[in-house]
Formats: C-alpha cells, sequence, structure tokens
C-alpha cells in the first residue's frame, strides 16, 4: 500500500467514523458509560484501532523487506569517484598548497581507501562473533505410507492388505541468550490413519527445555569472549589505519616539499644562468672592442652552456616530482586533468610558528597520549586478557543444571464423568483443534529437572589455550615497552632535527648574503678590469650553489617540521583536517 492510498483509506474512514456515530442519549455521561464508542474517549481509541489495522499490512511489508534484504545480502561497498580536483582549478592550472595537497590524497589515494577498508573487514568478524546468539529455527516434515499383507487361518488361506498413512511434524525452536541460558522448544505432531483406524489418531506434544550452566560459562563467557575480542579488533584495527595513514601522509608531505625545492632549484639555475648570460655578453663586447683575446670568450661560452645543461636538468626533475604528486591526488587518471599544470604555491621559506614546536618532555607525554600504536599495544594487551580468562574457564567442570516442562494432546477421547477405564468410546478421537487445546491448556502436563556434570581429569587443549595466552600477554608487554621506546627515540629526533634544521638556516643565511657580496664586488672588479672573468663565474657559481643550500635548509627545515607533526600525532590536527573511520 503506497502512501497516497493509506492517507485516502485514512481520510475515507475518518469520515465513516463522523457520519456512523450515533447520537448521544439526553442522560447519557461518560463516567458512566465507559469506552462505548459514542463518547469522545471511545471514538478516539476505535478510531485509533482502525488507524492501526489499516497501517499494520505496510509495516509489515517493510518489516519482511527489510528482513529479507539483511537475510540473503551483504553490504556492498561503492568505489569512490575522484574528488576535489576541479573546485582547485583556476585558470586553467590546478593550484595546490600543503593542506589542499594532503586533502586530496586523504580522498583520492587507492593506498588510503584500500587501508580504511581494513576497518570493514574488522566489523565482519564482529558479526561472525555474534553467531552462537542467533535464533535457530528447525521444521521437518515426514509422511510415510506402508501396506501390510495378512493371512487369515482356517482351510483357505484369502491375502489381504493393510495401508496405512503415518505423518509426523516436528518444529524446534532453540537459541542462547546473553545471559547464559539455552532455551529449547519443541512441537511435535503425530497423525495415523489407515485400514487399521476406525478415526484418523492425531497425537501432539509441547516440550520446553532451559539449561543454565553452573561452573563453566557460568556468565556465557566463552561465546562473550569472542564478541569482545572482535570489538577491540575493531579499535586496533582503526588505530593501525590511522598510524598507516599518518606515515603515509608523512612519505607524501615529504615529496611535495621535494617538488618545491626542485621548484626553487630551476629559479636559482636561471639566476645563475642569466649572471652567466650577463658576463658573456660583456666579454663578446670586450672582445668586439679588442680589449680581451679571443681565446678569452670561450670560457663564457662553456660556462653559459653548462649551466644552461642544469637549468634543464632542474626542470626535467621538477616534471618527474610533478608526476608523483599527479599520481598521489589522483590527477592522472583522464587525459584532461593529465595535461592540467600543477602549480605549488608555498613558499618554503615562511616557517610555521616556532610555538608550536613543544620541548622534548612535553611533546613525548603528548606523543604518548595521542600516537595510535599505544592504544595498538594496550588494545592486545586486552585481547590476551580475554583469552587468558577465557582459558581459565575452559579448566572448571562442565555442570548444568536443566529445567523441562511440557504438554501433550492425548490421541483419544479423555474421560468424562461416570467413564470406564478401558471402555472404548464411540466418539471419535479429537481432532488437531482439540489436541491444541489440550497442549496448550496443559491438561496433561509433564515437568523435571536434571543436573549433568562432566569433570575432564587434565583437559590439555585448555591448558594449552591458557598457556598461549599467558605467553602472548608477555610478548606484547615487551612489544609495548618496544613501541614507547620508539615514540620517545621519535619525538627526540623530531626535536633534534628541528633544532639543527634551524640553525642550518641561520647559517646558510650568513653564508648565501657573503657570497652575495662577493659575486658583487667581483663583478665591479671585473667590470673595472681588475680581476679576470673565470674569478667572477666562480663567485657566481658559489653564490648559486649558496642560495641552492639556504634554499634547501628551508625545506629540509619544513620536512623536519612534518616529521615532528608525524611523531606528536599533530599533523591531521594541525591543517584542521580529522582522519574519519
Amino acid at each position: 500500500m503506497n502512501k497516497e492510498t493509506r492517507e485516502t483509506r485514512d481520510g475515507e474512514t475518518r469520515d465513516a467514523l463522523r457520519i456512523s456515530a450515533p447520537p448521544r442519549h439526553p442522560n447519557h455521561t461518560h463516567s458512566s458509560c465507559g469506552n462505548c464508542g459514542a463518547c469522545p474517549s471511545g471514538f478516539a481509541a476505535l478510531r485509533t484501532a482502525v488507524l492501526l489495522l489499516l497501517t499494520l499490512p505496510a509495516f509489515s511489508q517493510d518489516f519482511v523487506r527489510d528482513y529479507l534484504h539483511h537475510r540473503f545480502t551483504a553490504q556492498d561497498l561503492a568505489v569512490r569517484p575522484v574528488a576535489g580536483l576541479p573546485e582547485r582549478i583556476t585558470d586553467g592550472k590546478l593550484h595546490l598548497r600543503l593542506p589542499d595537497f594532503l586533502t586530496l590524497v586523504l580522498k583520492n589515494s587507492p593506498s588510503i581507501q584500500v587501508t580504511l577498508l581494513n576497518t570493514y573487514t574488522a566489523e565482519d568478524a564482529l558479526i561472525g562473533a555474534r553467531a552462537p546468539f542467533d535464533p535457530l529455527l528447525n521444521l521437518n516434515f515426514q509422511t510415510n505410507r506402508s501396506v501390510e499383507s495378512l493371512s487369515g487361518g482356517g482351510t483357505f488361506i484369502l491375502p489381504q492388505t493393510i495401508s496405512s498413512l503415518n505423518q509426523t511434524s516436528f518444529i524446534n525452536y532453540q537459541q542462547l541468550l546473553p545471559t547464559g541460558q539455552t532455551i529449547q522448544t519443541d512441537f511435535t505432531a503425530n497423525r495415523s490413519s489407515g485400514d487399521g483406524y476406525n478415526y484418523p489418531t492425531l497425537f501432539g506434544s509441547l516440550n520446553f527445555t532451559v539449561t543454565q550452566p553452573l561452573l563453566q560459562n557460568r556468565t556465557n563467557l566463552q561465546f562473550l569472549t569472542p564478541i569482545r575480542i572482535a570489538k577491540t579488533q575493531i579499535l586496533i584495527t582503526a588505530k593501525q589505519n590511522a598510524a598507516t595513514i599518518n606515515n603515509s601522509l608523512e612519505q607524501v608531505a615529504v615529496q611535495y616539499w621535494n617538488a618545491v625545492l626542485a621548484r626553487e632549484n630551476i629559479h636559482v639555475a636561471q639566476q645563475s644562468l642569466d649572471l652567466a648570460r650577463k658576463s658573456y655578453d660583456h666579454d663578446k663586447l670586450a672582445l668586439d672592442l679588442g680589449a680581451i683575446p679571443k681565446l678569452q670568450i670561450h670560457q663564457s661560452e662553456s660556462t653559459v652552456a653548462d649551466r644552461e645543461r642544469a637549468l634543464v636538468q632542474a626542470q626535467y626533475s621538477y616534471q618527474v616530482l610533478l608526476d608523483g604528486l599527479r599520481n598521489s591526488i589522483g590527477a592522472d587518471l583522464t587525459r584532461q586533468m593529465r595535461d592540467i599544470e600543477i602549480v605549488l604555491d608555498d613558499d618554503p621559506s615562511e616557517l610555521p610558528d616556532k610555538t608550536t614546536i613543544l620541548p622534548f618532555e612535553e611533546a613525548l607525554a603528548k606523543a604518548l597520549r595521542t600516537r595510535p600504536e599505544v592504544d595498538v599495544a594496550t588494545g592486545n594487551l586486552r585481547i590476551d586478557d580475554l583469552n587468558a580468562k577465557a582459558s581459565r574457564d575452559q579448566l572448571l567442570p562442565v555442570v548444568n543444571l536443566q529445567a523441562q516442562g511440557g504438554a501433550s494432546g492425548p490421541a483419544f477421547n479423555l474421560l468424562s464423568a461416570g467413564g470406564v477405564v478401558g471402555q472404548v468410546s464411540a466418539a471419535p478421537p479429537p481432532g488437531l483443534g482439540a489436541t491444541l487445546q489440550q497442549i496448550l491448556q496443559f491438561q496433561s502436563p509433564s515437568y523435571g529437572a536434571s543436573v549433568t556434570a562432566t569433570f575432564p581429569f587434565h583437559n590439555p587443549a585448555a591448558q594449552q589455550s591458557l598457556a598461549d595466552a599467558l605467553v602472548s600477554r608477555a610478548k606484547n608487554r615487551y612489544l609495548q615497552r618496544q613501541t614507547q621506546e620508539q615514540i620517545t627515540l621519535e619525538v627526540r629526533q623530531a626535536v633534534h632535527n628541528m633544532e639543527l634544521a634551524d640553525a642550518t638556516i641561520k647559517a646558510a643565511l650568513r653564508a648565501r648574503d657573503l657570497l652575495r657580496q662577493n659575486a658583487d664586488a667581483e663583478q665591479q672588479r671585473y667590470q673595472l678590469g681588475d680581476t679576470t672573468s673565470f674569478e667572477l663565474l666562480t663567485s657566481q657559481s658559489n653564490l648559486a650553489a649558496g642560495e641552492s643550500t639556504l634554499i634547501s635548509a628551508y625545506v629540509s627545515y619544513q620536512q623536519a617540521y612534518i616529521d615532528y607533526q608525524r611523531a606528536t600525532e599533530t599533523l591531521l590536527t594541525t591543517f584542521g583536517m580529522q582522519l574519519t573511520q
């Protein structure tokens, strides 16, 4: 029933109720009538009941459809398309800064998406761990017809046959409760008919059984432990994913800054080439004026050619690194995106705020609180504790208390008052309705209880399981200590690298300034004829090397800061990003 049809029928029902409502009696009071249907309270209750009946089929249909969908299917995961690229294209170029680049990597990197799918596998294990608590319904129907030959006594033997039909129906329902009890219900119906029966006979029985463990698995520990382990494994998998993704982001961030360094090296190579060409033009003019010999021009020409080669190499190196970045963000899947130029807008000399760099002890304390590797080690120890607890429970004897009860529906008429035992009643035996009535009214009940005990003298399987759990716990404690030591080492090295990068920038700045002053002085001396072109070109090469060293120092600082962020688990939060499982 669709929504429009249901609303129409609801409206028609309300109209019919208003028209057919009887007039209220003059002496009628609500307190004396109860819910008669004419009073507002009775009318509202009747209307609610009618509306409920009208909506019940639709509800039942939705319930059955949802059940069948979840019963015979599983969640199908769609592959996410590449996203976020068109929004960052300006003037036909893909402009990127480091936060934008990392965001695109999180969205589009196949390796990261594959890593995130591990969480679904862990969740599937939790579904499987709940299998013992799944209710089980067994249905069975058997029918059997038999024909038997009979022989009569006397002078003549007259072969005869008797045909009989026996039909048995069986329904069984059993379920393990979270509190540890196992309930089981059986219903059996047997119908017999044939030549040997005056009337078809029907016999039915209904039995209930509740089993409660008293020692081993008394709190349902054996079946709850896999669920608790699966839940813990989900958390462990999520933390492992976070650690893996943080390491991947650090690697691509380092690649990003390497590309920025290659871009800046192009600028340095271009500046060095411009200076060499300027010196060459000066020497050529001097040669035309006869101020220098012809052989001296070859030094300037070879320097220009060498610096042109360096520029070409720098440009191609930059393109190779850009191709790597393009692959990391999924910008190489279509020809249109492959042809778009990538522009990196970050300036390596724009250093991050130094107040975000904590002293070693504070940075270490923060890392030990936030690093996912610590949670992974703690989760593994929790799994070991759960396994050890379950193994100790398996060492206990098996003692089960079982309570039974039920009722049966006899295949013959019950004795009435004044009846005689053994006398066959002329009335036909009870049918299905009477049999079910006798069963459900427990006219012929049965009940009882039993205690069963099983005591293995050694139980080596449980002992092995407990020993393995204890050994695994000892191993994971060592691994937990190793994880803490590794984090301590990484944080210490990250802090030292930051200090080294800062000192390197200061030294490179001072060296670059001195090399620039020397190159300017050599240029003035050369124009005055006080030095040779070789000394001038050497000073220019030294200046270019100093510029490149300074840029490398800036990029090294940026990369050291990325490593510091990974070590203290602040790589994503610094850029306002969050990893969602």
